[in-house]
Parts: C-alpha cells; sequence; structure tokens
C-alpha cells in the first residue's frame, strides 16, 4: 500500500521499521552466528517435524483401527 507521507498512518511507519529491523537482525545473525549453528539448527528443525509426523501417523492408525473394529451397522428393513 503506498500512500504520500502525509496520509501515511502510524501503523504504516511502524511496519516499515520492523521489516528494517528484521533485515538488519538477519544481517547480525548471519555475522555473528557460526554456518555450523545454522546446519545444526535446520537438522534439529527436521528432526521435530519428523517426530511430530511420527505421532500424527500413530494417532491417524489407531483411529482408522477403531473404525474398522466399530460395528458395522445393518439396514433393516421395515414393512
Amino acid at each position: 500500500m503506498t500512500q504520500p507521507d502525509e496520509e501515511k498512518a502510524w501503523e504504516d511507519y511502524l511496519a516499515a521499521a520492523i521489516k528494517a529491523f528484521r533485515r538488519e537482525a538477519q544481517t547480525w545473525c548471519a555475522e555473528l552466528l557460526p554456518v555450523e549453528f545454522h546446519t545444526h539448527r535446520r537438522a534439529a528443525q527436521r528432526e521435530m517435524l519428523l517426530a511430530l509426523r511420527a505421532l500424527i501417523d500413530a494417532k491417524l492408525e489407531r483411529i482408522e483401527k477403531a473404525e474398522r473394529a466399530a460395528p458395522q451397522a445393518t439396514r433393516i428393513q421395515v414393512e
């Protein structure tokens, strides 16, 4: 949203400041933290997602097992 300076709300200025700060922070982190840190952080994030996938898969298995074990409804013809 591009507005002339006199029409910008304070939220627009705040959003621009936050974006600029985030860009600077990313630069600082890249300079301060070694590459090995980022490699391990990504690996840990991947492992966490795999652990969550295992939990979801186990829950789905329990649901499917319960559905297979549940008695099936039978249609009764009423006269």
